[in-house]
């Protein structure tokens, strides 16, 4: 009963009709053909970077200066010759990418989390969101979750929880979603909130992975038996063994969502097993050397939202890398597939010799290990890796010796290794857990 009510009040709320509205039009491109999906893309692409360059004065002055126009964008090849933007770009031309023609007064200052230590700072419109909800809903839809189903959230961005103002505490309860604040997790807040879903029942939670491995260890120790329809992680890379975990305590699919602050949705899990790229809404682009790569092959994720005209994000290298998938979904959805998000540019480790080290490596190693709580790497640069461990329990010298062979194998005998057994391990100013943090940048960058 309550997601009919649901839904007939949110056609009231500001935005209600609007969301309805893109969410009809998403559920029909994904049915698209190839060519006419390809077709809209390009369309979408022009009709944005036109109004950027007749509106936006940082895209105007930087395509000037690349000797580029709108009307030279003929194909979805020409659009690989625009310029990117950077972090840098936004941060330092914060008010030359708002649009000409709109207040600031009426739009959302809102940054990213910080988890890279660098937070970017950016406006968006109402629109943006009303078109995002409408994606989730598309998402969710694809996990049999309707609009006003219960929700569990394991989170920890401040801006999203509900506890700030009567206004969000009233939405929150409307949309039947309840939080458990990942800043201050405890075993006692954890038993409280494990102990409220068995009675509540919501169909989907959602969080961190860090923080979904850790309520997951908590439950599987206590007994309790949670069986939400889905679980939908976002915002951190998933590891195998975390996905491991959280599917054998909960029963249930573990849905991988990439998205961010600045852009919002970007890509979803299908039923069926891969990544899909929701490139209706967000354009996706992997680069080397600044060119595109061919599919399998890895590179730096290149982002255009098809949505945000107040401050656009045109071909936006948002530090992430990873590797387009070369087969469409069995699903038979038309969106591109994409075989692996490999993590931030500074989540991955190279040895001395430049081999790629795969953070998966410290997973396994450290996740299957009883005494470990919590881990963390950092590579300052090729020759040096400092290893983290927050121990359950005291272990022995031959223990470490051990657990730093391991590493020690993996990387050569030319990198210096040390280890340190800390009290704890901070999370992010985002409530997220960083595993992997590394100063090296690859060859192709």
């Amino acid at each position: 009963m309550h997601p009919k009510l649901y839904q007939t009040l949110r056609r009231l709320w500001p935005g209600g009709r609007e969301t309805r509205r893109h969410w009809q039009l998403l559920e029909q491109n994904q049915w698209l053909s190839t060519d006419t999906f390809q077709a809209l893309q390009l369309y979408k692409i022009q009709r944005l970077v036109s109004h950027a360059y007749l509106h936006v004065p940082f895209y105007r002055q930087h395509y000037q200066a690349a000797g580029v126009h709108p009307d030279d964008i003929k194909s979805l090849a020409d659009f690989a010759k625009l310029p990117f933007l950077t972090r840098d770009d936004v941060n330092q031309n914060r008010d030359e990418l708002l649009v000409d023609n709109v207040n600031k007064a009426d739009l959302y200052f809102n940054e990213t989390g910080g988890s890279t230590g660098h937070p970017m700072q950016f406006y968006v419109a109402d629109t943006f969101w009303w078109a995002n909800q409408a994606n989730n809903f598309r998402m969710h839809g694809w996990y049999g979750k309707q609009e006003g189903d219960k929700a569990a959230w394991l989170w920890g961005a401040e801006a999203d929880m509900p506890s700030w103002s009567w206004r969000r505490r009233l939405r929150s309860a409307l949309m039947q979603e309840r939080y458990l604040n990942a800043f201050t997790m405890t075993e006692e807040k954890m038993d409280v909130f494990a102990k409220m879903l068995l009675i509540w029942k919501p169909v989907m939670y959602k969080g961190y992975g860090s923080v979904l491995t850790l309520f997951a260890e908590f439950v599987k120790q206590k007994g309790y038996v949670l069986r939400p329809r889905f679980i939908e992680v976002t915002s951190e890379k998933l590891y195998d063994a975390q996905r491991t975990l959280i599917e054998e305590v909960f029963s249930c699919p573990v849905v991988d969502h990439y998205s961010s602050r600045e852009m919002g949705s970007m890509a979803y899990q299908s039923p069926a097993g891969p990544m899909l790229s929701l490139a209706d809404m967000r354009y996706m682009e992997v680069v080397a050397n600044g060119q595109p790569v061919s599919q399998g092959t890895m590179g730096e994720v290149v982002m255009t939202s098809l949505t945000q005209y107040a401050f656009p994000f045109i071909r936006y290298k948002n530090g992430d890398m990873a590797i387009m998938g070369e087969e469409p979904s069995p699903c038979g959805r038309v969106f591109p597939t994409i075989k692996e998000l490999v993590g931030r540019t500074n989540d991955f480790l190279v040895s001395v010799d430049g081999k790629f080290i795969h953070s998966e490596f410290f997973a396994y190693t450290f996740r299957v290990k009883p005494e470990v709580a919590r881990f963390q790497i950092y590579q300052p640069d090729r020759q040096h890796l400092e290893v983290r461990l927050s121990l359950r329990q005291e272990v022995t010298q031959d223990w470490l010796n051990n657990a730093k062979a391991e590493v020690q194998e993996r990387f050569g005998a030319a990198t210096r290794i040390t280890l340190e057994i800390v009290d704890d391990i901070e999370l992010t100013t985002a409530g997220k857990h960083r595993y992997i943090i590394s100063d090296v940048k690859p060859d192709f960058m």
